[in-house]
């Protein structure tokens, strides 16, 4: 789930620029890279990409040249807990998205004409469908199809050697430096800190293994 403002001169970006800008983040933030097709799917629904136009853009060096790539600033919004490692993907996603743009038009962008913002919000500062969310809810609701399925036990098997993380639903392996907990006599890997976190305090009684 992606809340994405971008903002730029206007009359600069026409609808084509906006749809390879937008594509260009979609596919490469929210490819399936192990992730289940019921959370990409959802993820890809719960996206917004908007953009705003600015009249009177100046920079220290005067208005932006028409003939030159036009000035950006992208901001992405997400909950403060996932700050940190939203910005570590996308900040280089955003300037692979723009270049995309440059590309079909033959330009070179100038430096600085680029700017990336994450920005996190604390918990209960963003509303998911009108209600506050904390960084919980997030994955919570992204990954909703997939636990169903998997504490059901009608999910895909993991792979040998791999464990399953219930939060992000992703497969890790089970080795001697991985994230894992044991709940219920059920072994569980965790791609980060974070997800090992956050199932913790879904479910206190599970321990680290």
């Amino acid at each position: 789930m992606l809340l994405i403002e971008i903002v730029h001169p206007i009359g600069r970006l026409d609808d084509r620029d906006r749809e390879l800008v937008s594509r260009a983040i979609v596919d490469l933030f929210l490819e399936p890279d192990g992730h289940a097709t019921e959370t990409i799917r959802r993820a890809r629904t719960a996206t917004h990409i908007a953009y705003r136009e600015l009249r009177g853009w100046w920079t220290g060096g005067g208005p932006p040249s028409d003939d030159a790539a036009p000035p950006l600033i992208i901001t992405l919004t997400v909950p403060e807990a996932c700050r940190e490692e939203a910005a570590g993907t996308f900040i280089g996603l955003a300037r692979t998205a723009a270049k995309r743009m440059d590309d079909h038009h033959g330009r070179q962008r100038p430096r600085g004409s680029l700017w990336v913002r994450v920005d996190g919000v604390p918990d209960g500062s963003l509303g998911l469908d009108g209600r506050p969310a904390t960084g919980d809810d997030v994955p919570a609701f992204l990954t909703e199809e997939f636990r169903a399925a998997w504490e059901s036990g009608t999910s895909a098997p993991v792979p040998e050697g791999r464990l399953p993380d219930p939060i992000c639903e992703m497969t890790v392996a089970d080795g001697k430096n991985s994230l894992v907990m044991e709940d219920d006599g059920r072994r569980l890997g965790f791609c980060s800190q974070g997800c090992r976190a956050a199932y913790a305090r879904e479910r206190p009684e599970a321990v680290v293994a």
